[in-house]
């Protein structure tokens, strides 16, 4: 009987591994953002308990731009033991991304990252000239429209106020404005310390309109 147990263990424990499945995931966190324009290398693992070798790689990319494939660049390792993947990406198009990595071993079996079908790896990639534009046309409003408009609501719900506070109100509230704008805008572009000059600069011309007579 102990015999007989013993010999079911062993089957048992030789066919465990092929009931185990492989696997792909990243070797780091994914980003959730990328800037148009520059390179990228993405890292994936893949793991096959069976060992079987790996016939493609590839990244599937969907944005409103088309849907390019990235087959894998470079492969290190085994696929028993684990392995790597790299992806070299030129340029991601601007937009938003619902993209998945997806391989294939010499049995046809395929595995994908997000595992789940109907998942897939969001991303956004931004430019950083659309975001000027936008930071330009958003400072003439806060400068120049927020403020006659503070100064027209003012005028017209209080005739006898003074014009020139009025004025200095909307000038205030569109420098807060624009400072909020520029954070909201380039928060995962440039260093704090941008954004910390940009604060300076902003409160620097706050003063400059309390102090004017």
């Amino acid at each position: 009987m102990t015999r007989l147990f013993c010999l079911l263990s062993a089957a048992l424990a030789l066919a465990l591994p092929s009931l185990a499945k492989p696997e792909l995931k990243p070797t780091e966190d994914l980003k959730s953002f990328y800037r148009a324009g520059e390179k990228y290398t993405l890292h994936m693992e893949y793991k096959d308990p069976d060992g079987y070798a790996l016939k493609s790689a590839t990244f599937h990319d969907r944005s409103g731009d088309g849907e390019p494939n990235f087959p894998s660049k470079e492969l290190s390792g085994n696929t028993e033991s684990g392995l790597k993947l790299t992806w070299e990406i030129n340029s991601f198009a601007k937009g938003d991304h619902k993209s998945f990595f997806e391989v294939e071993n010499e049995k046809g079996l395929k595995t994908r990252y997000p595992s789940n079908e109907s998942d897939n790896y969001v991303f956004v990639v931004e430019s950083l000239v659309d975001k000027w534009i936008v930071m330009g046309v958003g400072l003439l409003i806060c400068i120049f429209m927020l403020p006659f408009l503070v100064y027209l609501i003012a005028r017209s719900t209080n005739k006898q106020g003074n014009p020139s506070s009025a004025a200095r109100i909307g000038l205030i509230l569109g420098i807060f404005a624009a400072l909020a704008l520029f954070i909201f805008q380039f928060v995962s572009w440039y260093s704090p310390l941008v954004l910390v000059l940009g604060g300076i600069a902003a409160l620097f011309v706050l003063v400059v309109v309390l102090t004017r007579r």
